[in-house]
């Protein structure tokens, strides 16, 4: 009788790992080009889905089931309304792009024209935060081989960068 209880606890451990993850993180990456910069954000698809039922009309959201017109409008409101990017001290307002799955993440595509390349760049990342608690946003600014790296939460939400190269 041990024996049996002990295969199926052994058996459904390895379920109940894979249906949720002990750690709650993003990746945002702004690239900068001299005539764009391409903003990308990835989350974990099931946290990044329940960002998106809170929000209104989104009570129906499956990112892997693309329901294109209602899910790309959900994704960019809320990247939009939680990702914040100034440069020299200007807010800007990037164009969505489109999203795409990527095993268990989402990654979210934005693009803003340059005229000319910025100085400084601040990036207020609250992705998740009024969901997890324990979220950490890996924040990653690069120009060529420039490259900077931030770890914001709930606490440091906020990463500054004043020495962009101009070349």
């Amino acid at each position: 009788m041990k024996k049996a209880v002990f295969l199926v606890l052994f058996g459904l451990l390895p379920q109940s790992v894979l249906l949720s993850h002990p750690f709650y993180v993003s990746v945002t990456e702004l690239h900068f080009y001299a005539d764009r910069l391409e903003l990308s954000a990835r989350l974990f698809t099931d946290d990044f889905e329940t960002a998106l039922r809170a929000e209104p009309l989104g009570k129906k959201v499956d990112l892997i089931k693309k329901q294109p017109a209602q899910i790309d409008s959900l994704v960019a409101r809320y990247v939009r309304q939680n990702l914040f990017v100034s440069l020299d001290g200007e807010r800007i307002s990037p164009k969505y792009v489109g999203y795409e799955i990527e095993e268990d993440a989402t990654w979210a595509h934005f693009e803003y024209p340059l005229h000319q390349l910025p100085r400084k760049v601040r990036v207020e990342n609250h992705l998740l935060l009024q969901y997890f608690p324990n979220q950490q946003n890996i924040t990653h600014i690069e120009k060529g081989s420039y490259r900077r790296t931030r770890r914001l939460s709930s606490s440091e939400r906020v990463m500054d960068v004043t020495d962009l190269p101009k070349n």
